[in-house]
């Protein structure tokens, strides 16, 4: 094999390619257009993983995806309702959360939060209502103290 030779080798300045291994080192993060507060950078197309971070205060709506995904928060707190379940899942550093393919979720950020996500597949999301609609049925569930 053409990369054994290379294992514990000085850094490269050029970045190699390889059939096996991912190196991602730019934390550099993208903004999500289509949620306002949050940032991400994809270290990997498929199956996608990715750095998200989301600002205090931000909701994503009732969104899916065709694939499953793990997620990992790193730092910050949030709340998960999968909306499929019927659940709400209330999230800081280090918890860990897996929500299967097609499960309509949405999401409220109380801090800034950062997490690792994993997709069993490509990166994709269908949104189940707009923006607003979710800001409400958030504010009055938190409000009646419910999941």
């Amino acid at each position: 094999m053409n990369e054994m030779p290379k294992i514990g080798a000085s850094e490269n300045t050029q970045a190699e390619t390889c059939a096996v291994c991912c190196l991602v080192k730019n934390r550099e993060l993208n903004p999500i257009d289509i949620i306002p507060g949050g940032s991400m950078k994809i270290l990997r197309e498929s199956p996608t993983s990715a750095i998200i971070k989301f600002k205090a205060g931000s909701v994503e709506p009732a969104h899916h995806h065709t694939f499953g995904h793990c997620l990992l928060v790193m730092k910050g707190k949030k709340s998960v309702w999968n909306l499929s379940k019927k659940e709400r899942y209330d999230l800081g550093d280090g918890d860990y959360l897996f929500t299967p393919a097609g499960d309509v979720h949405r999401v409220k950020y109380y801090e800034d939060t950062e997490f690792f996500l994993k997709w069993d597949g490509k990166w994709d999301m269908f949104f189940d209502e707009d923006l607003e609609t979710a800001k409400i049925a958030i504010e009055k569930e938190l409000a009646n103290g419910s999941a």
